[in-house]
């Protein structure tokens, strides 16, 4: 990574109606910019494959799972090259005590403030998500820019 470039947190959220087709201007335009280095973490792999199994699945993904479907789903609708484009965020040693205050100060749910702490913690100044209810205060606060419509690339 570039020190020109600017780092962005991809939620679930973006990639699940991107997954679904009903929302793909904000990904791909992101995806299209060389000077962007777009990040997730194993929070949003997991959000994600679990939605992924339910759109390709026809079904909840449990019953995939009880079908014995995971495998069949996995192998025809491979992620791994989709899921390969993005950047891993680092583990940081410090992330227990800032996510259960990330939680506590913001009232959030684990998963959502694990995004959020891992934004702070990687120096992440912008989170895309659709998850505008859940993010809108603690980012503002955190001073993360909320990204959910291009109107919203302050940077272009």
């Amino acid at each position: 990574m570039s020190n020109n470039h600017r780092k962005i947190f991809i939620d679930s959220s973006i990639l699940v109606e991107f997954e679904k087709q009903t929302k793909t201007d904000l990904l791909l335009h992101l995806m299209r910019r060389e000077e962007l280095d777009l990040f997730v973490n194993s929070t949003v792999l997991s959000e994600y494959t679990y939605y992924l199994l339910a759109i390709e699945g026809g079904k909840s993904p449990r019953s995939v799972k009880e079908d014995r479907n995971i495998r069949a789903i996995l192998s025809q609708n491979n992620p791994e090259p989709f899921l390969s484009t993005f950047q891993i965020a680092p583990l940081q040693t410090e992330i227990t005590a800032t996510f259960l205050e990330m939680m506590s100060k913001y009232n959030l749910l684990p998963n959502d403030a694990l995004i959020l702490t891992d934004c702070k913690l990687n120096a992440i100044n912008a989170l895309a998500s659709y998850d505008i209810k859940d993010f809108s205060q603690a980012c503002k606060e955190e001073g993360i820019l909320l990204i959910s419509s291009l109107s919203d690339l302050t940077f272009d």
